[in-house]
């Protein structure tokens, strides 16, 4: 039902964006963990959720938090214990034995950080457990904003750096597909090399990104990615995909302008399908050389 040589082609733009995509979110970790990216967001969330600057710095300032970072890097994750601890102390709710829980609640500044815990405290029938409780499920249901505010900064952090990657190699979509169909050597060196990439995969979800909430688990994760990239990148040494400057002849009279709009295109689409993860083209690859057993006629002949 599919021609063969169609199924190729999407096997070798599938095993470019892999290796591409594998190069660029490993690229993206490393600059997030360098410029604390997670940190910073997790800080934007709790003054978030806070509403009043000098609340949110007393808080932030408080030692069950602030030792969870360094000199270098702003901590990426709050137990939410940490969290009630350290905001139930800043805001002193316990510091006056001769007010009641909601007196104390009602001194706070008018806004949203008054209203909830207010909401909380009297939902929680005068019940201290209950109230501690709530806080901690508060600040962990806000927590996923933030989960989505990094990763929406992740996502175009991403391909703006695989577009320049994508330009700086010339990873040209529209070019690669053009020119495996013309050359039989390839695809057959594709067939042979790219399955061997399939039994690696489950390390390039931005879920695995959000797991990693501890410094060492993000070396560790790094670490990891760097190793599939490193096996990944051997595996396709020997598959000659047409990607490069070499050889190019841009400077040619035969490169008209519209030429240099495809190529930039083709440069916007290979960004794109990076964006998509890794782990969405090694499965992508599976299926594909699925399909193609599935379609291959029965004498054997492509």
């Amino acid at each position: 039902m599919f021609d063969h040589i169609i199924v190729e082609v999407a096997l070798g733009l599938a095993a470019v964006y892999l290796v591409f995509s594998l190069l660029c979110s490993t690229l993206v970790e490393f600059i997030s963990g360098l410029l604390s990216l997670r940190g910073k967001q997790l800080e934007r969330g709790i003054r978030y959720l806070l509403e009043d600057e000098k609340l949110s710095d007393n808080l932030l300032s408080h030692s069950m938090l602030s030792k969870l970072s360094d000199k270098y890097r702003k901590a990426s994750y709050i137990p939410s214990g940490n969290f009630r601890i350290a905001l139930i102390d800043s805001l002193q709710l316990y510091s006056n034995k001769d007010k009641t829980r909601l007196e104390c609640l009602q001194e706070l500044p008018e806004g949203g950080l008054r209203q909830s815990l207010t909401a909380m405290w009297l939902d929680c029938d005068n019940d201290e457990l209950v109230f501690k409780d709530k806080i901690e499920v508060w600040f962990t249901n806000n927590m996923v904003r933030v989960s989505g505010w990094y990763k929406r900064q992740v996502q175009k952090t991403l391909l703006l750096i695989a577009f320049i990657l994508a330009a700086v190699m010339n990873i040209d979509s529209i070019r690669i597909a053009r020119d495996i169909p013309h050359d039989e050597a390839l695809r057959s060196q594709m067939v042979q090399q790219i399955p061997k990439l399939i039994p690696e995969q489950g390390l390039f979800g931005q879920e695995n990104v959000l797991k990693a909430d501890n410094v060492s688990a993000e070396v560790e994760l790094l670490k990891k990615r760097y190793q599939i990239l490193q096996k990944t990148t051997n595996e396709l040494e020997t598959v000659e995909l047409p990607i490069g400057w070499k050889g190019f002849g841009f400077i040619s009279q035969s490169f008209q302008w519209y030429d240099w709009l495809l190529m930039v295109l083709g440069w916007f689409i290979s960004a794109f399908a990076a964006s998509m993860g890794a782990d969405f083209w090694f499965s992508s690859i599976g299926k594909v050389i699925n399909l193609r057993s599935a379609g291959k006629p029965a004498s054997g002949k492509r």
